[in-house]
């Protein structure tokens, strides 16, 4: 990587790397930094004195979690869209300084995920999660997984602590962390936009877009000198901006995931987006046929199961959807301001936002 901050003229932005034949690389760059972290993150376990079978339960913990874990390519570019968005706002490759730093971010939103995903599938109770079985399903964990999530996300910390204590950016930061983190910030009224859903629901499509979606693009905006707050009430808010585009988007990546798991054989959460479907404009047979099956593991039920989502036509109304959403979003997108930020070698790009756009639209299960 070059370390002039001049443009680059060999960059293109192509929006993403996730949809060319680059994406293999840039993915064993992105995961080369795991070792270095994970290093780190024993070694200041090590530093309390913790005895070796601990470390090495850590080091079992944070592998099945993060680095390990199943559908790893999607957590990995979710991850991943720090650098990304870094890349675009700048319209150049980063130096080695900046990359490393987006990455880390990059990776403490990796392990931010794997905090919230193994305390809800422990509150939950669900047992497989990422195509294995969830950590505290596993025989030797059970509840001690409630720790380990808090293992995880002390993780975070240490990571951003350890490199951006020095910078302008680092209270900005840990600001943003804690907001996504707090149960309070996923219940407050959602400025501009209104979910046609129940209020569980919401919150939980809301948790899934924030830390998503609007944390790694958010983090990136940061750290290329997009200020967090406004110098006057007549200044533009960057973050508002990107808020008001990237809620729906999760949105639509939900619902998506859920539409995904009900085709694959995955039953989705009775408060599913396919279960809303039915119970909202099935008949009561149907309605009555999935209460009686819905939940149950045996291939009878879910065939059941899945027998009604096709008769209920939940195939034709996700398409519709999923239209819909393509165009709305597109018409938040074309509307957004394409302003450079005060420092001056930055730009808010729509292309950034295009292509996480693309990245759900284009997703097949």
């Amino acid at each position: 990587m070059s370390a002039s901050s001049a443009p680059d003229p060999s960059y293109t932005d192509t929006g993403t790397y996730t949809h060319n034949s680059g994406w293999p690389l840039v993915r064993d760059q992105f995961k080369s930094l795991y070792p270095v972290i994970r290093g780190f993150l024993l070694l200041q376990f090590e530093a309390h004195s913790m005895p070796q079978d601990a470390v090495e339960y850590l080091t079992r913990c944070l592998d099945y979690n993060t680095f390990n874990s199943g559908d790893s390519d999607y957590y990995l570019r979710t991850g991943h869209h720090v650098v990304e968005a870094a890349e675009a706002f700048k319209g150049r490759r980063l130096d080695d300084s900046e990359y490393q730093k987006a990455a880390i971010l990059g990776w403490a939103v990796i392990f931010l995920h794997s905090y919230f995903l193994v305390s809800d599938n422990l509150i939950d109770q669900v047992t497989t999660s990422r195509g294995k079985p969830s950590w505290h399903h596993l025989e030797d964990i059970g509840f001690k997984a409630l720790n380990d999530a808090l293992l995880l996300e002390g993780a975070v910390y240490q990571l951003v602590r350890e490199h951006f204590r020095e910078e302008s950016c680092y209270i900005d930061v840990l600001e943003l962390l804690h907001e996504t983190r707090h149960p309070a910030f996923f219940r407050n009224p959602i400025p501009n936009y209104q979910f046609p859903i129940n209020h569980q629901r919401a919150a939980n499509i809301y948790k899934s877009a924030i830390y998503s979606f609007y944390l790694p693009v958010a983090l990136s905006m940061i750290i290329c000198g997009f200020p967090v707050e406004k110098a006057s009430s007549v200044d533009f808010d960057y973050y508002d901006a990107v808020l008001d585009i990237l809620l729906p988007l999760g949105e639509y990546a939900h619902i998506q995931g859920e539409y995904f798991d009900s085709r694959s054989g995955n039953l989705p959460k009775p408060r599913s987006w396919c279960f809303d479907i039915v119970r909202t404009s099935g008949s009561p047979q149907q309605l009555a046929t999935l209460e009686k099956y819905f939940g149950k593991e045996d291939p009878t039920s879910q065939l059941y199961v899945k027998m009604v989502f096709v008769e209920a036509g939940v195939d034709a109304r996700y398409k519709q959807y999923s239209e819909d959403a393509y165009t709305r979003i597109s018409a938040l997108i074309d509307a957004l301001p394409e302003l450079r930020s005060p420092s001056g070698d930055a730009v808010l790009r729509r292309s950034v936002f295009r292509a996480l756009l693309a990245e759900i639209h284009y997703r097949v299960d």
